[in-house]
């Protein structure tokens, strides 16, 4: 049964349907029913400068509304949201912070029938103190400069920006900064960037309402310096204590990366530490130098480079030997040299520098001379012993002369 009333009477069932879709056509074009229809509008706000003696400021709680109007099925495609006006006054405000919706037709007035109604109908403003704050703009860099350079400072100009608004935005802001991309550069750079705000978090903030700057463009200004590797270098000045003496220098690490103009770094080669004084020194030093102080200027540290050097000075203690006496005391004094004997000629000492020769005659004259004086001392005490004997005997016989008396 079914297939027959698809196969049969075709012809009749095809006239059928386009006689009924002419007919249908026919009823649209004569009556044109009418039809509700919407549109989605801008919302405009008028009189935005009513508070402004009032040092306030204002926010609405939607930007847009929708239009609901009656229109002819025929001209509806024609109606779109710029045929309508849809605007707020602010000088409409209430205490209650509702202001009606107006809506006006632009265009098509003829094709819309009944009237235009805007949904909400009414908005809702809210009024808030105005802020006016000072920041410090903070420099990001993005990036990384090319392989040997360094991005060694950042100037800013201005330097800082007031930013105004509602309190309620204004508090929102933590900083304000600008972004400078530096990457794969290896020259001074200039250029400008747009302020960007970020929250507490660091967060980067869009949809600020009502927020205004007072410069909406930062010029700033990169300059570059060249990396190289510099070896170091570490002298010592002064005495250590007596009994002690400086063996050896080491420096860890013996070389640094530092950073500067192009001009200034290719001209380094070594960089010398401080002196260390060694004056009465008995023990090794130890020595810590940061090398950031010691920089001169226009110079600086290369980028992951650690600033701590240590530098090990080692002092040893001179051994003891025989002539020296023990714990570092001084040595005795050297022997005086001999006088000039009785024939003129000098010490011994000086004589040694002229020859064994001289040396051997000055040591038999010496034999001699003392020889001699030995004789002189022996002759002197006989000849007084002599003449002790002679005055006891003449003693003697006063004695007796003078007994017999």
């Amino acid at each position: 049964m079914i297939k027959r009333f698809f196969t049969e009477n075709l012809s009749l069932k095809a006239v059928s349907l386009i006689l009924a879709f002419v007919i249908w056509i026919m009823v649209v074009n004569v009556s044109k029913p009418e039809i509700s229809d919407t549109k989605n509008v801008q919302l405009e706000v008028l009189n935005q400068d009513i508070f402004e003696e009032d040092s306030k400021t204002w926010s609405v709680d939607r930007s847009s509304v929708n239009i609901t109007y009656n229109v002819r099925s025929d001209v509806r495609s024609s109606i779109s949201s710029s045929d309508f006006h849809a605007y707020i006054k602010l000088s409409d405000f209430s205490i209650t912070g509702s202001v009606p919706v107006y809506v006006e037709v632009l265009n098509g007035k003829e094709s819309i029938i009944g009237d235009v109604s805007p949904h909400p109908s009414v908005v809702r403003v809210s009024i808030e103190d105005v802020q006016k704050k000072k920041f410090d703009i903070k420099k990001t860099t993005v990036g990384d400069p090319k392989s040997g350079y360094k991005a060694a400072n950042i100037m800013l100009s201005p330097e800082s920006a007031y930013i105004t608004g509602p309190e309620s935005e204004i508090g929102r802001i933590s900083s304000v900064g600008v972004e400078i991309d530096i990457a794969n550069i290896s020259s001074n750079q200039d250029g400008v960037a747009k302020l960007t705000y970020y929250d507490a978090n660091g967060n980067t903030l869009s949809g600020l309402q009502g927020v205004s700057a007072n410069v909406d463009e930062i010029n700033y200004s990169v300059t570059v310096h060249k990396e190289k590797t510099i070896n170091l270098l570490s002298s010592v000045t002064g005495t250590p204590a007596a009994g002690y003496q400086y063996e050896s220098t080491t420096v860890s690490p013996d070389s640094v990366t530092l950073a500067a103009a192009p001009g200034v770094i290719d001209s380094m080669t070594v960089f010398e530490l401080p002196e260390i004084n060694l004056n009465d020194a008995t023990e090794s030093l130890n020595i810590t130098f940061n090398l950031s102080q010691y920089l001169p200027a226009g110079v600086e540290l290369g980028d992951d480079q650690d600033p701590q050097v240590n530098v090990l000075v080692r002092i040893e203690k001179l051994p003891d030997t025989g002539g020296n006496p023990p714990n570092g005391g001084l040595a005795p004094a050297p022997l005086p040299a001999p006088t000039e004997g009785p024939s003129g000629n000098n010490s011994s000492q000086d004589q040694k520098h002229n020859g064994d020769n001289e040396t051997s005659e000055t040591s038999s004259e010496s034999s001699a001379s003392q020889n001699e004086t030995q004789n002189g001392v022996s002759g002197e005490k006989e000849s007084s012993g002599d003449d002790d004997s002679e005055q006891s005997k003449e003693t003697s016989t006063s004695e007796s002369t003078s007994n017999q008396s």
